[in-house]
């Protein structure tokens, strides 16, 4: 159980840092602030990729907890069910694992959000925590979970797409490409079949002035506004990010899990050549320590 934590963990890291710049493309392009190719001049203006990493802290800061929930409860759902090899294990494994990590991941992504949103003067703060605390200041606990339903809603069905699609693709074969590309096309699935609803949530976590009563509120003031094409902006930016995180975020699980079942394997090994040692030696003591 603890692997399944430690290695969700250390997998959702790596998946953030991979895919980071193009969530904050995803966010800019979804609320409205211009073409996929104007956001990305925005982005890279000056040369580096500080802007592209604005919010990053947020969900590096929260991603001990969030993938720790997400692989653990899916991990200890499946094993606790009758058939845990069966797909539609996997899928309810999944769909109760993103239910549950979504209390965690909504006040994270809102913060996030709020920070690759933000422009000088504003006053929100870089810093996880500082931005955590900003927002507590200036609109209370509530204005931390703004967005909780939406982000439940999007999570529940895509983490069963995402671990169920994850498992018919690497059943029999986990090589190292296969698991990459497994996790990458996982993740692309989950994402675009659910891409509307996180249109919604960016833009309601991102609604710093209360524009938005709800998520059924903004979908439909969305609508009216800017039409039918607004549910499917920065969905190109969305699908690439999430292929290049979840391969990454999936190799380096299975690589935690594989360097685990080693060093295990190695130990117990260590041990049994040490139990043979301690046993031949007993068995070939000389007679006369016996006969004291």
């Amino acid at each position: 159980m603890a692997l399944d934590f430690v290695a969700g963990c250390i997998g959702g890291s790596v998946g953030i840092i991979a895919g980071h710049p193009l969530d904050t493309l995803k966010v800019h392009i979804q609320s409205g602030r211009g073409s996929a190719w104007e956001c990305t001049k925005t982005l890279l203006k000056g040369g580096t990729l500080s802007t592209a990493y604005r919010g990053v802290w947020a969900p590096l800061g929260g991603i001990a907890a969030v993938n720790a929930i997400v692989f653990g409860a899916y991990g200890n759902t499946r094993r606790a069910l009758p058939n845990p090899d069966s797909l539609t294990t996997h899928a309810a494994a999944g769909a109760s694992a993103g239910l549950m990590q979504s209390v965690i991941c909504a006040p994270v992504e809102l913060v996030k959000t709020r920070q690759q949103l933000a422009t000088a003067g504003e006053g929100m703060p870089k810093g996880a925590w500082a931005g955590a605390r900003y927002i507590l200041q200036t609109g209370g606990f509530k204005a931390l979970f703004r967005g909780l339903s939406i982000t439940a809603v999007r999570d529940s069905p895509a983490f069963a797409i995402y671990f169920t699609s994850y498992e018919v693709m690497t059943r029999g074969n986990q090589s190292a490409l296969r698991v990459f590309t497994a996790g990458g096309v996982a993740g692309a699935l989950s994402w675009v079949l659910l891409y509307p609803i996180d249109v919604v949530k960016s833009r309601i976590q991102g609604d710093a002035i209360g524009r938005y009563v709800g998520a059924w509120d903004c979908f439909l003031k969305s609508i009216q506004s800017e039409g039918w094409r607004c549910m499917g902006r920065g969905l190109g930016a969305v699908t690439l990010r999430a292929f290049v995180s979840n391969g990454a975020c999936f190799s380096a699980v299975v690589w935690t899990e594989r360097a685990w079942q080693h060093f295990t394997s190695d130990k117990a090994v260590k041990k049994l050549v040490q139990a043979a040692a301690i046993s031949d030696a007993v068995l070939h003591e000389p007679d006369y320590i016996c006969d004291m």
